[in-house]
């Protein structure tokens, strides 16, 4: 998530700029920078891990479905931050041991094999809860990773724990249209972000490009992390929930021609055993 002041990363590195400009894994499956992969949701039951973590912490008390637990919490529970953030999303930050291991075992059983290379992932996975009409939404907030310093060569993982479509879910700009920007501001992410705040043609060419992720449980998005997304305003009467993972190929990894640091509050560093978990899967 971003905001129109948030710290954007940029470099005029060769390397940094070829590593915007090359050929992803991702793009010798699919043009358009995703792919959609199917799982056993029952096998993992996230579902009801979330619930028991909220319970634990006093946000929630006789919720059983993660759509409906909006009706227990409290609007300042709801409300985001600046940078689009509730304080569902904040608690989860730190998850416990059960959430740890099932999120581990998704890493290990859906993730992985479908790569072909290892690969470090994310240590912590980030939990999004969207609730029907939370106030402080924007319609704005168009923004890769890349921006927020995290290497271009990372993959992002979306799963969601809700259905999504329509209003609960997110939109993402196909990556030859995220590419069309990036080319368009000389690969300058600063420039980028702050066109996207403040040139209306810029928004509205996203506005007009973007496409809904719609999934049912049991399935999971992977796309490249050059891709330009959006939360969006949670217009219907239900909760979303879902995770988001960022992994990186072991052999692009290595490559990496310097380390990245993010430029959020925790400047965590893009390395085992800080951002990434120690070992590689």
């Amino acid at each position: 998530m971003s905001n129109a002041e948030s710290i954007i990363f940029n470099s005029d590195s060769l390397e940094f700029r070829g590593s915007l400009s090359r050929t992803s894994w991702i793009q010798s499956f699919s043009d358009n920078g995703k792919i959609v992969f199917k799982y056993n949701y029952d096998d993992y039951n996230f579902d009801k891990a979330i619930i028991d973590l909220l319970k634990e912490r006093n946000f929630i008390h006789s919720s059983k479905h993660l759509d409906k637990i909006h009706e227990e919490l409290s609007a300042d529970d709801m409300s985001v931050d600046v940078n689009q953030i509730n304080n569902i999303v904040k608690t989860c930050y730190e998850t416990n041991d059960h959430i740890g291991n099932l999120y581990h075992k998704f890493i290990k059983e859906c993730v992985q094999p479908i790569m072909d290379d290892q690969i470090y992932f994310q240590k912590t996975p980030t939990f999004r809860f969207s609730f029907p009409r939370s106030i402080g939404m924007t319609k704005r907030d168009y923004h890769n990773d890349i921006m927020l310093g995290h290497p271009p060569e990372e993959i992002n993982v979306w799963i969601p724990f809700t259905n999504s479509s329509e209003s609960k879910s997110f939109v993402i700009l196909p990556l030859d249209k995220s590419l069309y920007l990036l080319k368009k501001f000389d690969f300058n992410l600063q420039s980028l972000h702050q066109a996207i705040w403040k040139d209306d043609k810029i928004k509205q060419f996203c506005d007009d490009n973007t496409e809904i992720v719609t999934l049912d449980k049991g399935e999971f998005l992977v796309f490249d992390s050059r891709c330009l997304h959006a939360a969006i305003l949670n217009e219907s009467d239900f909760t979303r929930v879902s995770m988001d993972i960022r992994i990186i190929r072991l052999n692009e990894y290595n490559k990496l021609p310097f380390t990245y640091i993010g430029t959020g509050r925790r400047k965590s560093k893009f390395i085992p055993n800080d951002y990434y978990h120690q070992n590689v899967i």
